[in-house]
């Protein structure tokens, strides 16, 4: 069955637009993040979390489409097949999606790096609070700071 490019079209239009919500949302989030608003941000992970869902579920419908096609799925199989199809305004549109969802997933990378500092931050001050020592924090093996400090062993039986 051959590659429905007009619906290929509907579907990527729609993800664009899905795409401008998604990072407008994110956007907010971060604002959100720095004024520490749990209301606004309750909201907007729950705007989020829709916004997603519709952009997976076109996801789905097209990697269906292109089996169906005859595609396999694989990674640059689809674009791969978009090139085939010479339609400059279905190329455009796919690149336009790409893009956009980079740009989101850096977008939410940053605000992840926000909630992790933050999340420091609080147990610092919770540590603090409670008067517990303040142990040294070194990077362990995997890169990420451990707390070590009163462990005095030099090898293990």
């Amino acid at each position: 069955m051959p590659l429905s490019v007009d619906r290929l079209k509907t579907l990527l239009q729609d993800d664009i637009k899905d795409l401008t919500k998604l990072s407008e949302i994110l956007n907010k989030e971060r604002t959100a993040l720095k004024e520490r608003s749990n209301t606004a941000i309750q909201t907007l992970a729950s705007e989020k979390s829709t916004c997603i869902k519709s952009i997976e579920y076109r996801a789905k419908e097209k990697a269906k489409m292109f089996v169906d096609a005859g595609y396999q799925i694989k990674k640059g199989e689809f674009e791969k097949a978009i090139a085939e199809i010479q339609d400059p305004s279905l190329q455009a549109l796919w690149r336009k999606v790409n893009i956009g969802l980079r740009f989101c997933q850096d977008q939410n990378t940053i605000n992840g790096k926000v909630v992790s500092h933050s999340l420091k931050r609080v147990n610092k001050l919770m540590d603090i609070v409670r008067g517990q020592h303040n142990k040294p924090n070194l990077y362990g093996s995997s890169g990420k700071e451990n707390s070590f400090g009163g462990l005095n062993s030099i090898a293990k039986a």
